[in-house]
């Protein structure tokens, strides 16, 4: 049931925030991930892009999108899935957070046994390598997150992170980062959401700034939800 739930909804979501961008204007070193393809590309001048497809800056780089008179500049280190180029309706926010909630029910751990447990030096190394090249495409794509904020794409820049964190781990350990979105859900008035995400970012290792402003956050979303 939960997951025909969660097909209807992402079929829902595909119908209406469906894309086409070209590319208008790129400087630096820009790359692009199609659906379905495992090797990025170099992104070149006037491109039409799908929104199944991921863009990924390098540093002193950047990318303007077109889509019918609607642009999008991707900034330097950032990395964004054209579908997250959207505007949505808090009520369209709640839904996908019905979503992810779905998606991030626990389930039965399965009994998976290995023939071996030797570890070599070179599969340590790959591993950490590639650990290395997630970690940069989290904080990448937490970037192009933030840049939907700042673009008035507040709702879709909430959803995109909690779906960062979800796939890469890793970024929830990133004080800051959730700060800035956890606060953005304060913001849409979602104080229920805003009170979760700071009580489970207090968990987290803090500096005493931010120690104070969460214990302060905390204390003011408490306040409005008894007087709700």
């Amino acid at each position: 049931m939960k997951t025909l739930i969660l097909l209807n909804i992402l079929f829902f979501f595909s119908l209406i925030y469906a894309q086409t961008y070209e590319v208008e204007k790129l400087s630096g070193k820009v790359n692009i991930l199609n659906n379905g393809d495992d090797i990025w590309q170099e992104l070149k001048l006037n491109t039409k892009i799908g929104s199944n497809a991921i863009i990924s800056t390098d540093k002193n780089s950047f990318v303007k999108l077109n889509a019918n008179g609607t642009t999008f500049i991707l900034k330097e280190f950032s990395a964004i899935s054209v579908s997250d180029i959207k505007i949505m309706s808090v009520n369209d926010l709640l839904l996908a957070l019905a979503m992810e909630n779905i998606i991030n029910a626990p389930r039965k751990k399965e009994n998976n046994k290995s023939n071996s447990t030797a570890v070599y030096g070179t599969d340590e190394q790959k591993k950490a390598a590639e650990l290395n090249k997630q970690n940069d495409m989290g904080i990448k794509r937490l970037n192009g997150a933030k840049q939907l904020a700042e673009n008035g794409m507040v709702e879709s820049a909430i959803i995109t992170a909690i779906e960062i964190y979800r796939k890469y781990p890793e970024t929830k350990s990133n004080t800051d980062y959730r700060i800035y979105f956890a606060d953005l859900l304060f913001k849409k008035g979602l104080y229920e959401e805003a009170f979760d995400d700071f009580s489970s970012i207090k968990s987290l290792p803090l500096n005493n700034n931010q120690k104070v402003y969460i214990d302060n956050k905390l204390e003011q979303i408490s306040k409005k939800l008894l007087n709700k």
